[in-house]
Formats: structure tokens, sequence, C-alpha cells
């Protein structure tokens, strides 16, 4: 199998080295690179605007010039948070683990000028990213399987497929399907509005060898149907000569493209595509 090149201009995560680059991926340009190290296990990215993204890290986010990588302002009052999103009203949604001291996983809101307006709470010791659904639901990547809740974090259904860990994002399609990355599972899978699989792909017997499915992270649908999934590949500065770090699968989940980096990219983690 020829895997062609992929030309996105992105926003990256590297875990491994705790960097976070604005890349052209067609001419393996890297605009600039802001070291993470003041903002520890950033894993969450939303374009906010033309000029900003949000980027969540363990204490909590900060907002971020795209075109320069210049931190405009910052939110730090936590540990242990995994995800964050900003709503068209301006609030805030900050999920994580033990935000409110309780122990359990929480989704906390935040007004306008980050006040804390309201608290949800949830039994459990293990969170990653996630997202709100058009019924205004969440989404939460909880190791084995995704809870998918109300606003109080009250159960409504959950999805899981055999070989997920650490699942990693869970997202709602236009369509009405959930696609999810399945973490250490290295693969990626649709379930239908019931919890059914639809569609499993990306896996290690689908692809080609150098390829080396790892542990899939974030992935951004594009407009033309197609996905850009990050193939994380461990922790430290030096994995990046392991496999292939952004994949591309066309619009009927086949793998057509890919592109790494391995003199300045180890662990691509997080990706949003600008």
């Amino acid at each position: 199998m020829i895997l062609k090149p992929i030309s996105c201009r992105m926003l990256a995560i590297d875990e491994g080295r705790q960097q976070l680059s604005l890349i052209d991926t067609a001419t393996d340009t890297f605009h600039w690179t802001l070291d993470l190290s003041p903002y520890p296990l950033a894993r969450d990215l939303q374009r906010l605007d033309a000029h900003r993204v949000l980027v969540g890290y363990d204490r909590g986010f900060f907002e971020l010039d795209i075109e320069s990588g210049r931190v405009l302002a910052t939110c730090a009052r936590w540990t242990d948070v995994t995800a964050v999103r900003r709503r068209p009203d301006g609030s805030t949604l900050v999920t994580g683990w033990n935000l409110d001291g309780t122990g359990g996983v929480n989704v906390l809101t935040l007004d306008r000028d980050l006040h804390l307006a309201a608290t949800a709470r949830r039994d459990g010791d293990y969170v990653r990213l996630m997202r709100t659904t058009p019924d205004g639901t969440c989404l939460l990547c909880t190791n084995d399987h995704i809870l998918e809740t109300a606003a109080d974090l009250s159960e409504r259904r959950r999805f899981a497929a055999p070989g997920f860990e650490h699942a990693w994002k869970a997202e709602r399609l236009d369509d009405g399907t959930t696609l999810v990355s399945a973490g250490y599972g290295a693969f990626m899978v649709s379930f239908d509005r019931a919890g059914n699989v639809v569609h499993r792909f990306g896996d290690a017997a689908q692809v080609p060898a150098e390829v080396d499915p790892f542990f899939y992270a974030s992935f951004e649908q594009l407009p033309n149907g197609h996905l850009l999934v990050a193939n994380w590949q461990g922790h430290g500065p030096d994995n990046g000569h392991k496999g292939r770090q952004l994949l591309e699968f066309d619009a009927g989940r086949q793998l057509i493209g890919a592109w790494s980096a391995p003199q300045r990219i180890s662990s691509l983690q997080g990706i949003l595509v600008v």
C-alpha cells in the first residue's frame, strides 16, 4: 500500500517532548514551537475564532494566539484537568478528576468571567477527553468504555468495544454516530445510536506494518469526510522513529495517507487543523 503525504496546517501537541507547535505538514514547516513545561499534561485543543485556540492542561487552560504561539491568558486552579470546552455562550466546561475535592469525576461550569457557576460529579477515578453532543449530553472517555451522560453526569448510555484501554476521545457526528479513538487498543470505531459497532478500522491488521499502531489519541474530521488520527508512540523524547505519527483515513475509513517528523516530534497526541 502506497500512502500519500498529508497536507494540512495544524496545531500539534508532542506529549513526549512536552511541546506545542504550529506545523504545515505539506512542507514540514514548524512555524513556532511552545515549551509546555509551564503547562504540564496539555491534552485538549479547541478553536475559538480565527485567531485564538483554547488549550487544556493539568491545572486548567490557556488561550493562545495561533499565528504567533503567544499565550494570551491563563486559568490555573486545579490538578488533574483532562479536558476543556468553551461553549457558544462564553462559559467554559472543565473536566477532570477530583476537581471539587470529593474524589470523583467532575465537569465544572465557569461563567464568562471564569467564576464557578455549576459543579457536576459522578463516582469514578479516570476520565480523559469530554465532548458535548447536540442533545446537550456529555461523552466521557472512562478507560474501557464511553459514558454518555446528562448534564448532571447521570448515565444515559455507554459505548464499548473489545480492546478499549484508555479510550481517548469520543465525538458525536452529524449522522448521529459516535466516533471513538481506542487509546492503547490502537483502532478507531464508530457506534450507532443504540451503541452497536458500525465500523472498526485502523488496527494493525488493516494497515501497513510501517504505521505501527500503538495508541490512537486525538482525531479530526475534515470537511471532505476524511479523518486525521494521532498515533501516539509512548512517553519520553525519543519515539519519533517509531511508526507513523499522523494518519489520514478517507470517507470510507481506508488508510490513504501518513506523515511523520521524527527529528522534531516524539509522540503526537493532540491535533487541531487550523
